[in-house]
């Protein structure tokens, strides 16, 4: 599939895992409201979505959405724990202008909290990928060549090894504030 968009919305993370699953989460949710067709849709976040989402706060989201029209040049991808690895080498072969990413990130506040980060700015270790990577590095060469943008929410829980989907109640009521946020970097809102 070419990423050729203008600007690039990336949930990373694994839903196997708690919060960690919120950025995958928050793009099948932009997917859906949007019917957006570029990306495959994870049936596992799919089911999550529609059977244990809050509905009242899906609602909200479909509320706010209402009457945007996207351009055509956005594209949302579900990066999974891959992107740092498989992903975000690609900016080389794009011309992106814009890459949004959204993601859990540890920082001094309480969970839920959701904030725009700046990769060339974070301090080293602050968004190092709960299962060992370091997403710093990365996103700093990216942004040599386009704007990067990561929209960061405090996770509640994540529980490594341990397999447990489904986000914690902080962190879903935070996704009506991430699409807000994901709506201004973009430029509709």
């Amino acid at each position: 599939m070419p990423y050729d968009s203008d600007i690039i919305v990336i949930g990373c993370g694994n839903v196997l895992f708690k919060d960690d699953g919120y950025g995958p989460i928050v793009i099948n949710i932009l997917q859906k409201v949007f019917n957006d067709q570029n990306d495959y849709y994870d049936p596992a976040v799919t089911g999550f979505v529609e059977d244990e989402f809050d509905k009242e706060i899906l609602k909200q989201i479909e509320e706010k959405v209402e009457g945007i029209t996207l351009p055509d040049s956005i594209q949302f991808v579900d990066g999974g724990t891959a992107a740092p690895t498989n992903f975000f080498p690609l900016y080389e072969d794009y011309d992106w202008k814009k890459l949004i990413v959204v993601d859990v990130v540890e920082f001094n506040d309480k969970p839920g909290t959701v904030e725009i980060f700046d990769p060339s700015v974070m301090q080293q270790g602050k968004y190092d990928n709960p299962h060992g990577m370091t997403v710093e590095d990365p996103l700093r060469e990216i942004s040599q060549k386009c704007e990067v943008v990561i929209v960061g929410c405090k996770p509640a829980e994540i529980p490594t090894p341990d397999i447990d989907m489904g986000l914690t109640e902080p962190v879903e009521k935070a996704i009506p504030k991430t699409i807000d946020l994901i709506l201004k970097e973009i430029g509709v809102k």
